[in-house]
């Protein structure tokens, strides 16, 4: 055989085994829905390490879940497996299971899943279900029940909205916005911006390395801080209120007969005040410490580069 036959021959062979690869390793993607009666409140803790996650409240007595399976093509599953047989194989038994009053979604047991799988959560619960949520790469959605223990995602924004009770959320990247969050609140982002809508009395903690926080109707004490970003508030102080920005200005909206202890500081920016202040010490433009209307509690803020208003 002349060489340029032997050359026809492994080009050939080269495409059937390419095509033979190329077929194992075909991604591959399917549903499945289970629905649970349940006779008491239950807390939904539910986990995916990729994939979105959207909880939202329905029918008494009843949870619906639905998951997106996809897999991708991948190196690194065991041998002889293609990502159709894993799809099957998750669609066959769902990570969903009972325990203690605890609803758990999504926590496999005994098999450590590879190869780019990832699974999207749609689940409807009873309104008095409390929630807890993780996901390694997603966005989450959460509306209408009792309270959110904790939404959290390592890259991927967490909205929230109508909550009966208090809410805590948490991204390494990505926007926060609570919206109707009848009790306390924590909000932490590494980088995105922070918004929260209060409607009950509760304690604010909220912080973010890189972008704006907006707090509107906040009744309770509140601790805030951005890296980069401007900073909102707007309520009744009840409590301490700390609010530090590293750069951006602050603007705090308070009822007109407030009355507080104010001490402000803007390394770079004006400081304005709509209230009447009875200063303490030397008067400093950089710097203003005072009361308003005989004190109260402590209104701290500390802007670095931007000016402050308090109004």
């Amino acid at each position: 055989m002349n060489p340029k036959s032997n050359s026809t021959w492994i080009l050939l062979a080269f495409a059937l085994l390419a095509s033979l690869w190329f077929s194992e390793a075909q991604a591959a993607e399917d549903s499945f829905e289970q629905t649970l009666d349940v006779d008491e409140p239950v807390v939904l803790d539910v986990s995916t390490g990729s994939g979105s996650i959207t909880v939202q409240s329905g029918p008494a007595g009843r949870v619906e879940i639905v998951g997106h399976v996809k897999v991708g093509t991948s190196l690194f599953r065991r041998s002889g497996e293609s990502a159709q047989e894993l799809v099957d194989e998750i669609l066959a038994n769902p990570p969903i299971e009972m325990v203690d009053g605890t609803l758990k979604v999504g926590h496999r047991k005994g098999r450590n899943y590879k190869g780019n799988v990832s699974i999207s959560y749609e689940i409807t619960v009873p309104a008095d279900t409390r929630v807890k949520s993780s996901t390694g790469s997603g966005s989450t959605k959460i509306d209408g029940v009792a309270e959110i223990l904790k939404a959290s995602s390592g890259s991927g924004s967490v909205e929230v909205g109508n909550i009966a009770g208090p809410a805590k959320a948490t991204t390494g990247s990505g926007r926060i916005r609570l919206d109707g969050v009848a009790g306390a609140v924590a909000a932490n982002t590494g980088s995105g911006r922070i918004t929260v809508f209060q409607t009950a009395p509760g304690d604010v903690k909220a912080s973010t390395g890189s972008g704006g926080i907006e707090l509107h109707g906040i009744d309770g004490a509140i601790d805030v801080s951005s890296g980069s970003g401007g900073v909102e508030v707007d309520g009744r102080q009840a409590g301490t209120w700390i609010i530090d920005t590293g750069s951006g200005s602050i603007r705090v909206d308070l009822p007109d007969d407030a009355a507080f202890e104010l001490d402000a500081e803007s390394n770079s920016g004006s400081i304005v005040v709509d209230f009447p202040v009875t200063v303490q010490g030397k008067i400093s433009k950089r710097h203003l410490r005072g009361e308003v209307r005989g004190g109260g509690d402590l209104l701290r803020i500390d802007s670095g580069s931007g000016g402050i208003k308090v109004y």
